[in-house]
């Protein structure tokens, strides 16, 4: 299993540092090549792609594509690596996508400092068009189909990931937290490690958020995706 010390999941600093570039579709990069673009926008459509996973990618000049990240949902790892070998000019796909681990508790915590986040009224349009509704207070009558039958009241809603267009994105692991994604303040990005330091059971969390605009900051020296994860310094 994964296991959360000073070793963080993903580091947005090292994995830039060998260019490497999140799949999010909220990236704006227009100098970036139309194969890595191609590939950006297929992992980002992935229909389960959401919240509690975090998938990367590097573009090689042979016409090769890494991926890399943590997903929570087991079966995406397979459905990113079956899209991106379908992408015109990806000659060969090296899927280095990991499964995070499952438990009683790491569900609850990714539950709550979920609810947490996209309910606070600053925070939600980093999230669906739904949770900023939520955060709002309209439309509480919908809980029920964000999560499936399960409910969005049901803390835990085990296997079951929401999903879409998020800009924070909630790894959690034996009660650590990382927070990866781009906000658009520092302001933002501290708020949203406050909201998920005060979760109950938490006991560490990484903020790895990146500020749009800025270039990450790098503590430590780049490291390249392992087994563990890479180096993080948890805030």
């Amino acid at each position: 299993m994964i296991k959360l010390s000073r070793i963080a999941l993903v580091s947005l600093a090292a994995l830039a540092a060998v260019s490497t570039a999140e799949a999010a579709p909220k990236a704006e990069v227009s100098t970036e090549p139309p194969l890595a673009r191609a590939v950006r926008e297929k992992l980002s459509g992935l229909p389960f792609y959401g919240v509690f996973d975090i998938l990367k990618y590097e573009v090689k000049d042979n016409g090769t594509v890494e991926l890399s990240g943590f997903v929570f949902r087991d079966t995406l790892k397979k459905e990113a690596e079956d899209a991106v070998s379908k992408v015109a000019g990806v000659k060969q796909v090296v899927n280095r996508i990991e499964d995070l681990p499952w438990g009683v508790q790491d569900d609850e915590i990714r539950a709550r400092v979920y609810l947490t986040i996209y309910r606070d009224s600053m925070l939600s349009r980093y999230g669906t068009a739904t949770d900023e509704a939520l955060a709002n207070g309209v439309g509480y009558g919908l809980r029920r189909s964000v999560f499936g039958p399960m409910g969005i009241g049901n803390p835990f809603f085990p296997g079951f990931n929401p999903s879409g267009d998020y800009g924070i994105h909630i790894l959690v692991t034996r009660g650590e937290v990382i927070l990866v994604g781009n906000v658009d303040s520092e302001g933002d990005k501290n708020l949203a490690a406050i909201k998920a330091r005060g979760v109950f059971p938490v006991k560490k969390v990484f903020n790895e958020l990146t500020v749009k605009g800025r270039k990450p900051e790098v503590t430590e020296p780049p490291a390249r995706p392992t087994k563990r994860g890479v180096l993080a310094v948890a805030e």
